[in-house]
């Protein structure tokens, strides 16, 4: 018979220490409390970038739930795939503003993590809040 393969790609795919980290990940989630702060801190950030935008007439929305969210630069709704787009210049501005002042985010999402501070929230907020000024100035 002839051997056939077939590619299998994923996060933990093959590898021990991934396995590990993914395992540890999972015993960590699972203390009590764990989920309830992870969407008490997301919803700290999503509501605090919201009285940001608010405050600087910037035209964006707020987006997603409080463990991963995002920001989209659009005056509309967003309710669909299509809506989600927003400006997309302004977003790579966006991002890139915020990596000027230390926040590192994907592309497209915004991850809370269980080892967020109360001090991070806040840290990040004001990134959010300075790259909306420079934004709003034109940056």
């Amino acid at each position: 018979p002839e051997d056939k393969f077939m590619m299998q790609v994923g996060t933990l795919s093959g590898n021990p220490i991934a396995a590990a980290a993914g395992l540890k990940t999972l015993e960590i989630l699972k203390r009590p409390g764990t989920y309830e702060r992870l969407f008490a801190d997301g919803r700290k950030l999503m509501e605090g970038y919201a009285d940001v935008i608010a405050r600087t007439g910037i035209e964006a929305r707020v987006v997603g739930d409080a463990p991963m969210f995002d920001i989209v630069f659009t005056g509309q709704d967003v309710h669909d795939y299509r809506s989600s787009l927003g400006n997309v210049d302004l977003l790579r501005r966006y991002g890139a503003l915020m990596r000027e002042k230390g926040i590192l985010k994907s592309e497209s999402k915004h991850y809370v993590s269980v080892v967020h501070t109360d001090e991070d929230i806040r840290f990040t907020i004001d990134a959010f809040a300075e790259s909306m000024a420079e934004l709003k100035r034109g940056g």
